[in-house]
């Protein structure tokens, strides 16, 4: 095993039970796999990203300096006692002037673990900062003036003898100035692009930090967990231009995405399937359909993307079961039978079904306002939409009764713009719980 992974280890066995000051609901672990992560990616050698694994070990676990120096050796445990704190009976400002003051005499290795300790940090509380609307430095032992003095002495200490404009002090010295000197560097999107819109644009950077938050946890787990989001809903309520928002919205930010498109109006179906379903009973179209829309599903989840996002999935198909069956089209006995096998393959295989509703005039409105045509529609008609309507509802309810992650936004006089980032919030929030579970059973 090489010394990465070792560090790795070993950091993820001193942390266990540790959760993160600025936010208690994430284990501590990912800091140190965060800071390890950034000197990656600045080029430095293996001795000092195992060193960026261990960075906390001593000042915050039972190991102390010469447990690591026996375990790991004496330039590990150099790098590592570099970004320490040895005397923690000290007062918080005697502590950080001793940092202050070793960082000016070191050299750039161990600068660095220093600098990525302290980039990992800001770059979270900006998330958090960003994410709540406000900076709130109350979690820790000194409020905003004294952390903005240690954070901008910390700086100056190093790049003494240094050159200032190396990449990694860079990026520390932007996020320092964005947090303690509001220096956010987005001056032409803000005033040009949303020069009339400032209530919209700050919901926008609120979402966006959420977006960077949920991808670094995803950078962190190995053999990361697809998270599955499925569409459904009354017939014109935006779900198509929502998916390709949340499509778009994930996929700038490096996630990789896969979008899954209704099954029944897709070419392998009117061409495939629906040939040797069309002769047969309707209750078994309806129940034949499912096991392929399974089958479509399974086969993306084996692809391992970070996101799959889809057009009307299992959970949709129970809303058509059930207006088959007040329309009297399968018996109470099928109709049981089909929710005993589908509902724990819907909580298993996919985390959060978003709907969008309207009422049928409303759906029929937008439809003949968004066409030329004054036809008449061959499905989409008041009694269609309200029996489909009916059978959202009442899946609405089963799906609370039974632990479906369901979510349901009512699109009636609102705007695309307003239930995009309604629904986009909503998903974000459940994705952050769904990952804090994955890296607690990843690092238990």
């Amino acid at each position: 095993m090489n010394i990465e992974k070792r560090a790795l280890r070993f950091a993820i066995k001193a942390h266990k039970g540790q959760v993160r000051k600025s936010d208690p609901d994430k284990p501590m672990i990912i800091h140190p796999i965060n800071v390890a992560n950034i000197l990656r990616e600045y080029g430095f050698d293996s001795l000092v990203i195992a060193a960026g694994y261990l960075h906390d070990v001593v000042e915050d676990t039972k190991y102390d300096e010469k447990y690591i120096q026996k375990i790991f050796g004496d330039d590990i445990t150099s790098l590592v006692m570099t970004a320490s704190e040895p005397d923690k009976t000290l007062d918080w400002e005697e502590r950080k002037k001793h940092t202050i003051e070793v960082i000016k005499k070191a050299d750039l290795r161990h600068k660095a673990v220093v600098c990525a300790d302290k980039i990992s940090n800001l770059e979270d509380l900006r998330i958090i900062f960003e994410s709540n609307q406000k900076v709130d430095f109350r979690a820790f032992n000194r409020g905003f003036d004294s952390q903005k003095w240690y954070y901008e002495s910390i700086y100056k200490s190093l790049i003494e003898n240094e050159d200032e404009n190396y990449p990694m002090f860079v990026r520390l010295k932007e996020i320092i100035d964005y947090i303690f000197e509001n220096k956010k560097n987005d001056n032409y999107v803000k005033n040009i692009i949303f020069n009339d819109k400032s209530d919209e644009y700050n919901k926008l950077l609120q979402l966006h930090y959420k977006k960077q938050e949920i991808k670094k946890m995803v950078g962190i787990i190995d053999n990361t967990i697809p998270y599955v989001i499925e569409f459904t809903g009354t017939p014109r309520t935006g779900k198509t231009t929502l998916i390709n928002n949340l499509y778009d919205f994930f996929k700038k930010a490096g996630f990789v995405v896969e979008i899954l498109e209704e099954f029944t109006t897709s070419k392998k179906y009117k061409k495939e399937i629906w040939p040797t379903l069309k002769d047969k009973y309707k209750s078994v179209v309806n129940t034949e359909i499912p096991k392929h829309v399974l089958r479509q599903l399974e086969d993306a989840l084996k692809k391992k993307p970070e996101i799959i996002i889809v057009d009307r999935s299992l959970f949709d198909r129970t809303i058509w079961i059930d207006r088959l069956y007040l329309k009297g089209g399968i018996t109470e006995e099928e109709y049981k039978n089909y929710f005993d096998i589908y509902t724990p393959l819907i909580k298993e295989k996919i985390n959060i079904v978003i709907s969008t509703y309207t009422d049928s005039i409303t759906s029929l409105k937008r439809d003949y306002e968004a066409n030329l045509s004054l036809e008449k529609r061959n499905f989409l008609n008041e009694d269609n939409i309200n029996e489909y309507n009916t059978s959202l509802i009442n899946m609405e309810k089963y799906a609370n009764s039974c632990g479906i992650n369901f979510y349901k936004f009512d699109t009636t006089g609102r705007s695309q713009r307003e239930i995009s980032i309604d629904v986009a919030n909503t998903i974000l929030s459940d994705m952050k719980k769904f990952y804090i579970e994955q890296m607690n059973k990843f690092f238990k």
